[in-house]
């Protein structure tokens, strides 16, 4: 792009002229640039506050205080729903998996007599990047193949979705597979334990209300105090403890469907607005940030637990270093005239994995950008060819017509050459 050449222009020089690696096509420009703003985009709002400086009064500066201000923030939760579907693909990794390998060793060495089978114990996720699946029952998974599948399903999900975002008619296919994914993830949150967050929290919902909306402190009172109750007479039966004796139970943690199936909504009806509008040229930029967005967490989740807080958190990556060293403390000392295995740090496991991510992310960029080389005319045209759109896109309908006139008017005078000769 020239000094004095606008985005526009830029954009539009795509649509005309062979494509060269050095000559992308319009829809490859404007996913480039769709993507370098999402980055910046999601780093901003990753949070979901934004930091801004707050001057202080003189006269609201404390003795210890030498500064004039400090940092507050605003609170804007737009990844939020975003963010929660992220971070249930990731655990849907580990369920999925874990629950294939509980059933192999039930199958394979049986159930002893009196022990309770292998399951799913709850599925916690929040707006805090954090994730939980945990599993009960005297069947452990295999953690080998259990706790890497978190980080390989969420970048391969997300990978996925950005390879399909390159493309109008592949974006439909990315659509529908991110909906399909989401539907399984509630269900199997269903099956674990049948959860409505609105339903559990009625009466904490009202004492906000009564609180914030009414000015009714006598209601709001008992309306938390309702809640305090209703949530202690779920938990008589709850088999496990956060933490501590007084932490939350897996009823507490478990996912509830409302939640998830907000999200889901709020995703699904930007996708169906996108996929009925220009011939699904927009579906491109949905699914290249919902692809980004779950490739940079990804990322930032083995960032944050593996190589930051690798001394203080437990995470996925500090289980996969103990499962290592435990199996290689028992081959060496099972084996002691063999070769012995080293014993690596949670960094090595990090940085190894942070590697092969990274690489993963930018083969499926390489490829989308290789593969999908048509203009947003032929892109238009051609989506229509699976589930089309309800509103078309203006250009490709000038050009198919164009087309059209053209064939017809080769058929003609081929009639006419025709009649002639006889």
């Amino acid at each position: 792009m020239g000094a004095h050449q606008s985005l526009a222009e830029w954009v539009a020089e795509g649509s005309y002229g062979d494509w060269t690696p050095l000559h992308p096509s319009d829809a490859q420009r404007e996913s480039m640039f769709f993507l370098g703003v999402s980055f910046l985009f999601i780093l901003v709002f990753w949070q979901g506050k934004i930091p801004y400086w707050y001057y202080l009064k003189w006269e609201d500066l404390k003795e210890w205080e030498w500064k004039k201000g400090r940092w507050l923030t605003i609170p804007i939760p737009i990844l939020t729903p975003l963010k929660l579907l992220t971070v249930l693909y990731h655990e849907l990794g580990h369920a999925v998996v874990g629950m294939l390998t509980i059933w192999y060793k039930e199958m394979k060495y049986g159930l002893k007599e009196g022990a309770e089978r292998g399951r799913i114990e709850f599925i916690m996720i929040d707006k805090y990047e954090g994730g939980l699946t945990k599993f009960g029952g005297d069947t452990e998974p295999i953690y080998s193949l259990t706790l890497p599948a978190g980080y390989i399903g969420s970048c391969l999900f997300g990978c996925w979705f950005l390879f399909t975002g390159f493309d109008a008619k592949w974006s439909k296919f990315g659509a529908i597979s991110l909906l399909l994914l989401t539907t399984l993830a509630t269900l199997i949150c269903f099956f674990v334990r049948a959860k409505s967050g609105l339903f559990h929290n009625r009466y904490y919902i009202l004492s906000w209300i009564y609180k914030w909306m009414l000015f009714n402190g006598r209601r709001s009172r008992r309306s938390m105090k309702m809640h305090q109750y209703a949530k202690a007479e779920r938990n008589e039966k709850a088999k496990y403890k956060h933490d501590n004796e007084e932490g939350p139970t897996e009823i507490d943690l478990h996912a509830s469907q409302d939640l998830i199936v907000g999200c889901s909504l709020f995703v699904g009806t930007l996708l169906t607005i996108a996929w009925m509008w220009d011939d699904s040229i927009w579906l491109r930029f949905i699914m290249l940030f919902m692809g980004l967005l779950s490739a940079l967490y990804a990322v930032w989740d083995i960032i944050l637990d593996g190589i930051r807080y690798a001394k203080v958190a437990k995470s996925d990556v500090t289980y996969m270093a103990e499962e290592h060293n435990k199996r290689a403390r028992m081959h060496n000392r099972l084996n002691p005239e063999r070769r012995q295995k080293r014993q690596r740090s949670i960094r090595f496991y990090a940085i190894l994995w942070l590697l092969t991510k990274t690489d993963m992310i930018i083969l499926v960029l390489v490829l989308g950008y290789f593969v999908f080389t048509k203009t947003k005319v032929e892109q238009a045209i051609e989506s229509r060819d699976f589930l089309p759109a309800k509103f078309h896109y203006g250009p490709s309908d000038l050009e198919e017509d164009v087309k059209i006139a053209g064939s017809t008017f080769k058929e003609g005078m081929g009639n006419l050459v025709g009649n002639n000769d006889a």
